[in-house]
């Protein structure tokens, strides 16, 4: 079966996620939340363990080096994985939010979008290790948020970039690390290795998404781009405005529909406050056109 957009291959990993967590989610919606703590923290645990021992776990990693940088916190999808035990012991509600938001999201971004196996068939070791470990990430994302376990306030739309960006820095940190043990990178300056590596374009835009660059460019300021004369594009500023715009506003649209009620209520105290203010301006002005008239009576 080969994958292309559209085709039935497409769909499978839609299927088989899907039913999972429609699966998971039924059978336990009425167990203790200390059974669907367990049954979520053994998920992430098999995820964490595969990506970590993936030379001894999958076929097609066989003889390769152990270890190498594929086995740590080398993109964004990789660290939520290793972030996805510890955001479930937490009772961190912007934490648990974010992987809510970005562990879904991740996982179905890759499903939507597999850009690496597009025209290639299904039945391949490397193809079914992709969506095993994504589909993992999505449903221990989306299940605990379906449970309530997760709890949502829109008003923490603001700390979900700030998040991600600390997340892009753990990311080439974690590089740091294996190149300083001299893993990766031989041969190789610190910022060749992250260029080359390139996770989660924090240090160049990919070449197959050219059309946003414009976009982009429309928000970055000059100087964090490349000036002709041998200036890179500056790492994660070259487009930490329109992502941090881009996390804003789709929080805020998260926040209000899964936080209806508050964000409800705050717009309309908000609304209540804008009116106060024209109210209060409109009765300075009519005190302020009467004292005028009683003060040109009494001038006559």
């Amino acid at each position: 079966m080969i994958i292309n957009y559209g085709s039935p291959a497409y769909f499978i990993p839609f299927i088989i996620t899907g039913g999972v967590v429609a699966g998971l989610y039924f059978a336990l919606r009425r167990r203790t939340e200390f059974i669907k703590k367990l049954v979520l923290f053994i998920m992430m645990a098999v995820n964490i363990l595969q990506h970590v021992l993936k030379q001894f776990i999958w076929p097609h990693y066989f003889g390769n080096s152990y270890p190498d940088l594929i086995n740590g916190a080398y993109n964004v999808c990789a660290t939520l994985i290793f972030m996805s035990p510890f955001v479930l012991l937490s009772n961190s509600r912007s934490f648990r939010q974010f992987m809510a938001y970005v562990g879904t999201g991740a996982g179905l971004l890759t499903m939507l979008v597999p850009h690496w196996y597009i025209g290639q068939t299904m039945w391949q070791w490397d193809v079914l290790r992709y969506y095993f470990c994504h589909g993992l990430l999505l449903a221990t994302s989306v299940l605990p948020a379906l449970w309530g376990i997760y709890k949502f306030n829109w008003r923490d739309f603001y700390k979900f970039p700030l998040i991600f960006f600390a997340v892009l820095i753990f990311i080439a940190f974690n590089d740091l690390v294996f190149y300083s043990l001299g893993i990766v990178g031989e041969g190789m300056n610190f910022f060749d290795v992250l260029y080359e590596a390139n996770p989660c374009w924090m240090m160049h835009p990919d070449e197959g998404f050219a059309f946003l660059i414009p976009v982009i460019d429309f928000f970055t300021p000059d100087v964090f781009f490349p000036d002709g004369a041998g200036r890179p594009y500056t790492p994660i500023l070259w487009y930490a405005i329109p992502l941090f715009l881009a996390f804003c506003v789709i929080g805020i649209v998260l926040g209000a529909l899964l936080d209806r009620h508050t964000f409800i209520a705050d717009m309309r105290a908000f609304a209540g406050f804008v009116r106060s203010i024209f109210a209060r301006r409109g009765a300075l002005r009519v005190k302020y056109k009467k004292r005028r008239f009683k003060y040109k009576r009494y001038k006559r």
